[in-house]
């Protein structure tokens, strides 16, 4: 049934190829297709669909990520041959192509991406993103997804889809063209003031390769719950980090990791006595800021407050 909803999906004739990602719990496996419109078969409405099966493991390896990206192929409209689809393919880092070449030519939206990162990301939304290029939306979402740290890309559903209802859904997010039952115009773009969470991480996104933000979403993603919502969190606790603040990062840490075993990586790197690979702050500084914490959040043991406060003659 879950591939069965990645792969079958009304399309027009002229739509841009559409892009499903869902996780396969039961076997930990993870599968990702691409849906092309087929009007040289004679029934209306068929479509070819490739969906790609492979260990979620997988996706712990950048080149891999990528060079799934190549592998989706669409049977040719003269002869399709399909026999060579029932041989396994090697999730090869040299494989040739790339879906994302047809999907949209333009360099990616900012907008889209920061309403993207919202409904993705957000506290609110049902998961739900109205765009009418598909072909962008599917090139954004690839960029939502690879910019994920392993686990959490290996548990994100995604989709695009010409139509959908406005209901209960089991993917994560779906972009689509048309919500139907609502008017057809699209959302007009915000007039706001962007959220700042959402602006890093869609400079994130634009910049096309490892970032410091990124980096630190992978240092200490792994280390949170499985949940999407944790991407938000922790880039808001990187503006602060990346600011230099070390009280409103503590006072941060305190609220969202009240627990002295909660975030013990990130609260280690960022207040231990180890080198500061995250900000330049000086050690006195760091001590000083925990002496004023709320105990309950901090292992003050484990980062042996009282003696660096000795070492430092702190009082």
């Amino acid at each position: 049934m879950a591939l069965l909803g990645a792969t079958d999906a009304a399309m027009s004739a002229d739509s841009a190829p559409l892009v499903t990602g869902v996780p396969l719990r039961a076997s930990d496996e993870y599968a990702f297709c691409v849906t092309w419109s087929a009007p040289e078969v004679p029934r209306a409405g068929a479509v070819w669909a490739h969906a790609l099966i492979f260990d979620a493991a997988e996706l712990g390896d950048a080149r891999r990520s990528q060079a799934l990206l190549a592998l989706p192929r669409r049977p040719s409209a003269q002869q399709p041959d399909l026999s060579h689809y029932a041989t396994a393919i090697e999730l090869d880092a040299g494989a040739g192509g790339d879906v994302q070449a047809h999907l949209a030519p333009h360099p990616h939206d900012r907008e889209l991406l920061g309403r993207m990162l919202a409904e993705a990301y957000g506290s609110q939304g049902d998961g739900i993103l109205v765009h009418q290029d598909l072909g962008a939306a599917a090139r954004a979402l690839l960029a939502l997804w690879r910019a994920q740290w392993p686990a959490l890309r290996a548990g994100f559903s995604f989709r695009t889809r010409e139509v959908v209802r406005r209901e209960r859904s089991d993917f994560d997010l779906t972009i689509a063209a048309k919500v139907r039952g609502l008017d057809e115009c699209p959302p007009a773009p915000s007039t706001g003031p962007t959220r700042p969470w959402i602006a890093a991480l869609t400079d994130d996104l634009l910049a096309g390769e490892q970032t410091p933000l990124r980096s630190f979403l992978w240092a200490f993603g792994p280390g949170e719950p499985p949940d999407r919502h944790r991407v938000r969190r922790l880039t808001k606790l990187w503006l602060r980090v990346a600011a230099g603040d070390p009280l409103r990062t503590r006072t941060y840490i305190e609220r969202h990791w009240p627990q002295s075993d909660s975030g013990a990586a990130l609260k280690q790197s960022l207040f231990g006595s180890a080198d500061n690979r995250w900000w330049r702050i000086d050690e006195r500084t760091r001590v000083r800021t925990l002496l004023h914490a709320a105990n309950g959040a901090w292992d003050l043991d484990e980062l042996e407050l009282k003696h660096r406060a000795r070492a430092l003659a702190i009082e």
